[in-house]
């Protein structure tokens, strides 16, 4: 399969593991964009990308670029991408997609239009582990799904509140940043919910440290979630059916293993390590998805990912946690 290039959206820890994931697999970085001219300069000597820009337009406007992968901060997420959908470019963009639905939905029905490829970079979804996950499920090995239980907690790296971690200007908050993979993990089993319960704590900076959702779905199927920035929870999933439960080992978003147990007893002990970084199977599903003329991951559905921050959107008015594109 002939590689794609890229043009990376960003300068921040998360573009330099998919900067180095890239290459590692082979397909080439053209160029790296920031608003901060020498940060661009400073990440393209680290990871040997032959061209810095100082903005992400020039980044969407280059010629020798295929994809753009957005690693901004969230508040700039829907420029940036439609920075690369107005210029013809296939767009991954960190999650969450956006700061809310609204925002999504700007971008998504641009890339539609267009006629190019768009994706939230939820790389959980092309793990092993989900993989598997998805596949006991379907198989039906767990019987009907009752309950599920999700936790996602740790402290933030720098206590800067001006940092992305805690800032409103920012869209921070433990929601957006670590709550979107366990809504996205209950979603994708449960589907949407018919009723729910959240609450918030809430820093001096008016993000959340901590949100707790309760939801009901489908059958009376339930679910819980925790996020937080303010405890290191296990970061664990358990899925409970009538007939056996599966536990998604810590981290459960790129879990090395999962079991399955009936009441104390060990049905099933799946390994799902993996050499190199999780990205890898989200860059892999890109490339196949452009390759093939699509729109859209059949594995990450553009209605999948709306759905989820539909509800997230629900949850921060019922938890009073509002950023500045809401109002835009």
């Amino acid at each position: 399969m002939t590689r794609l290039r890229w043009g990376i959206m960003g300068t921040g820890d998360i573009a330099g593991i998919m900067t180095s994931t890239l290459l590692q697999l082979g397909s080439p970085v053209t160029v790296v964009g920031s608003e901060r001219a020498t940060a661009a300069r400073d990440f393209a000597t680290t990871w040997g990308v032959t061209r810095a820009a100082g903005s992400y337009e020039e980044v969407a406007e280059a010629d020798d670029v295929d994809v753009v992968y957005v690693a901004t901060t969230n508040e700039r997420h829907l420029r940036a991408a439609l920075a690369g959908i107005n210029n013809g470019k296939a767009v991954l963009c960190e999650k969450p997609l956006t700061v809310n639905a609204a925002e999504a939905e700007t971008m998504l029905a641009a890339a539609r239009d267009v006629g190019v490829f768009a994706m939230e970079a939820m790389w959980m979804r092309f793990v092993p582990a989900f993989v598997k996950m998805s596949d006991l499920v379907a198989a039906g090995a767990l019987g009907e799904l009752r309950y599920i239980q999700v936790s996602f907690g740790m402290i933030p790296p720098d206590p800067d509140v001006e940092r992305r971690w805690m800032s409103r200007a920012q869209a921070g908050g433990s929601l957006l940043d670590l709550g979107v993979y366990a809504l996205t993990l209950i979603h994708f089993l449960l589907g949407p919910p018919t009723g729910f319960a959240a609450d918030c704590v809430l820093s001096a900076t008016g993000v959340d440290i901590e949100t707790a959702v309760l939801s009901r779905h489908a059958n009376d199927s339930g679910a819980s979630m925790v996020s937080s920035f303010s405890a290191d929870l296990n970061t664990e999933a358990t899925i409970s059916g009538t007939d056996a439960r599966l536990r998604i080992h810590a981290p459960f978003h790129h879990s090395p293993r999962v079991l399955m147990e009936r009441r104390g007893k060990l049905l099933g002990d799946f390994d799902t390590r993996y050499d190199g970084h999780g990205f890898k199977f989200e860059i892999e599903e890109v490339e196949r998805c452009v390759a093939a003329g699509l729109t859209e991951s059949p594995l990450r559905r553009h209605d999948e990912t709306l759905a989820v921050m539909k509800w997230m959107d629900e949850i921060r008015a019922r938890c009073g946690i509002a950023f500045p594109a809401d109002d835009r």
